[in-house]
């Protein structure tokens, strides 16, 4: 996975995030620099694992805090991506997805591209949750999730509930 992709995947994920009540108001919590509560609740502790599994906060002697190396990383990946028009990048105005291609070679790389960007290793991902990651690349969800099974890129539960990543590659 290149460097842009892997950038373009975290911020999906921040993305995601943002849109959870609870790990938002966490997130701001820890940036204006206020104490986390000494009893965290579960669903806090789950949302703090979650940033710093993101990379978005870290945790170090200090406590909490923006891992300020990873905002520095993206804004210098963003940059060296937005020169880079070839490849399946002609198909993206930023991390958007502007045109499906017809090719079907190149249909499949752009899958494969946004596949690696959503969904990680061993996740499974909600129904909702995975829309709210494919809405960062394209507003018709269905139309990607459709791809993304007819592809073998992701697998659908036989009950329609959740999807983990497929065989394909």
């Amino acid at each position: 996975m290149s460097d842009a992709q892997k950038s373009t995947g975290q911020w999906v994920q921040v993305a995601a995030g943002l849109k959870n009540a609870s790990m938002r108001q966490l997130l701001g919590v820890v940036l204006a620099g206020d104490s986390l509560p000494e009893e965290l609740s579960k669903t806090q502790q789950k949302d703090l694992a979650r940033w710093e599994k993101i990379g978005l906060l870290r945790n170090d002697e200090h406590g909490w805090s923006l891992n300020h190396q990873l905002l520095d990383q993206t804004l210098a990946s963003a940059s060296a991506h937005k020169a880079d028009r070839s490849g399946i990048q002609r198909f993206f105005t930023g991390a958007r997805l502007h045109t499906l291609p017809a090719k079907p070679g190149d249909r499949h790389e752009v899958l494969v591209y946004i596949r690696d960007a959503v969904i990680s290793g061993d996740e499974q991902l909600r129904e909702e949750q995975l829309n709210e990651r494919l809405r960062v690349f394209h507003p018709d969800v269905a139309l990607l999730r459709r791809y993304l099974v007819d592809h073998s890129l992701l697998l659908r539960a036989t009950d329609g509930s959740s999807y983990r990543l497929g065989s394909a590659a």
